[in-house]
């Protein structure tokens, strides 16, 4: 997928202290750094159709617990809070970084945005490539993310093979829309589809919401949005299904140096406007850069 999208890459272990696990990162090319957080039960490389578009910077890929090369990962009785904070911390500490600029895409986003709050020293910036899952007020989880969560779904997680690459394009297109993958290639879905397989028994031990309606505690609030201090850029999907524009604004209100960008597309933003989302965020980044730490 990295050659279709001619991404010179390279991928190693990356053994974190908290939680006690080996994931996988894939490094792409020098400068400033860079950790991006993939979505809910997919893998790092789904960002492959955006990297040419971030140059200049040293982009480090992590796979989420229970995801792509990562170790599985037992959810239950895990303060979600408490673990996105741990995670991308350790992440940095194993990357040898004090301190980076960090990227999430839907729940790779959550993971951003509550690290960005907990760990300001941390963060050069932070930007949110569509809605950060199920991080706000007024998020409704897909029917197709949902069903994991029910008992069925709990039951039947790891069982059978991988979908196909139509049923993964399928159902990408139903929390991304059309536009997310009808230009995508086939090796693309492909990947996707192996990565749901490997992240279904992880993903089933995580209670996140009560069927589509995420659990409140979990969600950040309006304080924490308020104490918020690094610079965060929010790029949105005027038709994003997990949550509207509506939610970006407010939550931008909110920030302290936080800046909302509503793009016309979905949940998969990055799919569908590859160079213009490369374009923001490497403006947002540069900017940032030349600011004092």
């Amino acid at each position: 997928m990295f050659a279709h999208y001619r991404v010179a890459a390279t991928s190693a272990p990356l053994v974190l202290a908290d939680p006690p696990l080996t994931t996988r990162v894939v490094r792409v090319g020098s400068g400033p750094p860079t950790v991006l957080l993939h979505g809910g039960a997919l893998t790092s490389t789904v960002w492959a159709p955006l990297l040419v578009h971030l140059p200049g910077r040293s982009l480090y890929l992590v796979d989420l617990p229970g995801c792509g090369l990562a170790d599985t990962f037992d959810y239950r009785g895990v303060d979600l809070a408490s673990h996105q904070t741990a995670f991308v911390g350790s992440v940095l500490d194993a990357l040898g970084l004090d301190r980076a600029a960090v990227i999430g895409a839907s729940m790779g986003g959550w993971f951003a945005l509550r690290f960005a709050i907990e760990r300001p020293e941390r963060v050069s910036a932070a930007a949110l490539v569509t809605a950060p899952a199920m991080a706000l007020p007024g998020a409704l989880m897909p029917v197709s993310m949902a069903l994991p969560s029910t008992w069925l779904g709990r039951r039947m997680g790891g069982i059978g093979p991988p979908p196909s690459v139509r049923m993964t394009r399928r159902m990408l297109a139903t929390i991304g829309g059309d536009g997310s993958v009808a230009g995508a290639p086939d090796v693309l879905f492909d990947a996707l589809g192996a990565a749901m397989a490997i992240a279904a028994p992880s993903y089933a031990t995580l209670d996140m919401c009560r069927w589509r309606t995420p659990h409140p505690h979990l969600q950040i609030t309006e304080a924490e949005l308020a104490g918020c201090l690094p610079r965060l850029l929010l790029l949105w999907g005027e038709h994003d299904r997990v949550q509207s524009p509506e939610a970006g604004r407010w939550a931008a209100r909110l920030l302290l140096h936080g800046r909302l960008e509503v793009l016309p597309g979905g949940h998969g933003l990055w799919f569908d406007l590859p160079e213009r989302c490369g374009d923001l965020l490497t403006t947002f980044l540069h900017g940032v850069d030349q600011q004092p730490a």
